[in-house]
């Protein structure tokens, strides 16, 4: 599971213009789970995900990982402990567990443009050192899986947006991380799409991934799959979530 204990994120804190994004969350979210962080645009969601990939540092507050979710990541004084308190470790321990432990779909979905959808997807692939050809080989298993085989030589931008979109979830899966975090996934898609992003959302859970969602689209919040709605209101949870 995935513990966040008071959390607290501020910016430009002293100063007149001081910006409290999340305000003393506490939340546990269980493995193997859809949760759903369901908000206005503003009201915190993409901030609590960024912590909780630890893509950003709370200003105050624990978040600790179960140690299953960690995929293999390890680092010095962790023990055996059953979970892993990540919010003070160095900066090269972080960068280890976001390679590792999480597997990133982005609202713009960030595709690289330039290079091939098959070099897209092998992207994060590289810094763990992988031979070439097993990291191709898994990142043309990943785009067959997702009807793609035959898009691999295509450049990113010649794609639609429904291809575009499982590109990303390809390339968030490379490393066949734990835990998959999307940021308003849907935003830019129609709702046959959605839906279809949702139904893909299902199969990952069936094979024990734990997703976590920040979205204001029904068609998200709504889905059967969903195990739990986490409503956001001015960086704090509001109602059920709490």
């Amino acid at each position: 599971m995935i513990k966040l204990l008071n959390v607290r994120k501020g910016f430009n804190l002293g100063k007149s213009n001081e910006f409290i994004a999340v305000g003393g969350v506490s939340l546990t979210m269980e493995a193997h789970r859809v949760t759903v962080l369901k908000g206005p645009s503003g009201s915190g969601k993409t901030t609590l995900l960024s912590l909780i990939g630890c893509m950003a540092r709370p200003t105050s507050g624990r978040i600790t990982l179960q140690r299953g979710l960690l995929g293999g990541a390890n680092f010095p004084g962790a023990g055996d402990a059953p979970e892993v308190e990540v919010t003070s470790l160095p900066e090269r321990f972080l960068t280890e567990i976001r390679r590792r432990t999480f597997g990133f779909i982005f609202q713009q979905f960030n595709l690289v443009k330039g290079i091939t959808v098959l070099e897209n997807v092998m992207l994060p692939a590289y810094p763990l050192g992988e031979k070439h050809g097993v990291v191709k080989k898994r990142a043309l298993a990943l785009l067959g899986m997702f009807g793609l085989a035959e898009r691999s030589s295509a450049k990113v931008e010649w794609l639609s947006g429904g291809e575009a979109q499982r590109v990303a979830i390809a390339r968030a899966l490379m490393n066949d991380p734990p835990v998959i975090i999307a940021d308003e996934p849907t935003a830019h898609l129609d709702s046959k799409l959605s839906v279809a992003f949702m139904e893909i959302i299902a199969r990952l859970k069936e094979q024990g991934k734990t997703t976590i969602i920040a979205s204001h689209d029904p068609l998200v919040f709504g889905a059967t799959m969903v195990d739990r709605v986490v409503a956001v209101r001015d960086g704090r949870l509001d109602g059920e979530g709490q």
